[in-house]
């Protein structure tokens, strides 16, 4: 893993991570199965090769993503060589005591090097410090990298809503105690 800063992030940063690639490319996407009858129903999640790699846009508009930081519980950055090359939105369900990571972005030229890992455990540590009790990730279906991700570090599947994005795509959800 490179050296990497993680520190909280700042108004002033938010142009410059807007301009980062937000899509990604896949060669696998997770596919839902549902089997319904009148007693039971059934979901199973297949992980598919796709035809060819594809390029993912990111599901919400890049400028739509920061309109909400006076709601934002932690908000991380990511700097190597003092330029920031990713970062990490977490919102907070206080009640419940649940942390949710809405957004989670490293640069294309950066990415599969850590950066998104240590984002998230900083998040773990910082949440696990504030009394929550859970972190729930959510994602495209399609961020099979994510999902990969995700369960190296510990995170299980909880659950998945359908038109979830602006883009109406289907979310997954992968939850981990943090304390």
């Amino acid at each position: 893993m490179p050296e990497i800063e993680i520190r909280s992030g700042s108004l002033h940063e938010i142009e410059s991570l807007t301009s980062l690639e937000h899509g990604y490319y896949t060669d696998y996407a997770w596919q839902m199965n549902l089997e319904r009858s009148f007693e039971k129903a059934q979901i199973n999640f297949q992980r598919v090769r796709m035809p060819r790699r594809i390029f993912v846009p990111y599901p919400r508009n890049r400028e739509e993503i920061f309109s909400d930081h006076d709601r934002v519980e932690q908000f991380l950055v990511a700097r190597l060589n003092q330029m920031p090359v990713g970062y990490v939105k977490v919102m907070a369900e206080k009640e419940a005591k649940v942390a949710r990571v809405s957004d989670l972005v490293v640069s294309a030229a950066n990415r599969r090097q850590g950066i998104a890992s240590g984002l998230l455990l900083a998040v773990m540590d910082i949440v696990g410090k504030r009394d929550f009790r859970l972190l729930v990730l959510e994602m495209q279906s399609k961020n099979d990298p994510a999902i990969t991700m995700a369960s190296k570090l510990g995170f299980n599947f909880c659950g998945y809503r359908d038109h979830y994005f602006p883009s109406q795509e289907l979310a997954l959800f992968y939850s981990r105690f943090v304390r």
